[in-house]
């Protein structure tokens, strides 16, 4: 399962980078995405979108009240271990109490889920220590911290942006206690081979593999 943000909307982003993982698993088990714009006329041009090869049962959007921000979220099979529900979101990148109510609307939400396996990721545009980290640490943990014992020393700016903002950690992978994590780590570090300045997007990537006990790896 992948989160994504920042992506445009016309062209889809979304749909073309599913379009070509589609194309590259050869028959094996299909991406599906799901996609969510930002909230009123800015939904026209960006959004955010869950793409997974998890089969989807449910699935659904959150307006996060400011800035047209929104998260979004899945509720996977995950066989015989049951289901996981997956959470990706992008909140305020200047308004630090708008962020600590979005933090809020979120955990809201999953209070009305029941208590399942959860996972939160995203550019949460706030760090390790903030305010809106702590109000999420109620119910999540870092999964990088739990394998390594830190953050991190950046998912952002890559070096696609120099002198763009000093380095911070604001992306993050977060579960919840249901949720083994076996390993983290950052992606999308490297610049393409044939172009020192060519990264996959101005953030680095957090990924990590987790257990849901009982059930298989994800």
């Amino acid at each position: 399962m992948v989160g994504l943000q920042e992506l445009r909307r016309w062209p889809s982003q979304a749909g073309w980078i599913t379009t070509r993982l589609n194309r590259s698993l050869r028959g094996e088990a299909p991406v599906r995405c799901h996609a969510t714009g930002k909230a009123g006329a800015w939904g026209l041009w960006e959004g955010i979108a869950v793409l997974s090869r998890l089969p989807i049962l449910e699935r659904g959007s959150l307006d996060l009240g400011g800035e047209h921000r929104v998260a979004n979220w899945v509720r996977v099979r995950l066989g015989d271990a049951g289901v996981l529900e997956a959470y990706n979101t992008h909140l305020s990148a200047r308004d630090e109490a708008l962020r600590n109510r979005q933090a809020g609307l979120i955990l809201d939400h999953l209070a009305t889920r029941g208590d399942l396996p959860t996972v939160l990721v995203g550019d949460l545009n706030a760090g390790p220590s903030s305010p809106a980290l702590r109000l999420l640490g109620d119910r999540f943990r870092s999964a990088h911290a739990m394998v390594h014992g830190e953050e991190p020393a950046r998912t952002w700016p890559a070096r696609l942006r120099p002198g763009v903002g000093r380095a911070a950690v604001i992306d993050y992978v977060l579960v919840d206690r249901h949720v083994q994590v076996v390993d983290a780590w950052v992606t999308a570090d490297r610049a393409d081979p044939s172009d020192p300045t060519l990264f996959a997007s101005d953030h680095f990537g957090v990924a990590a593999t987790i257990r849901i006990p009982g059930g298989p790896r994800t």
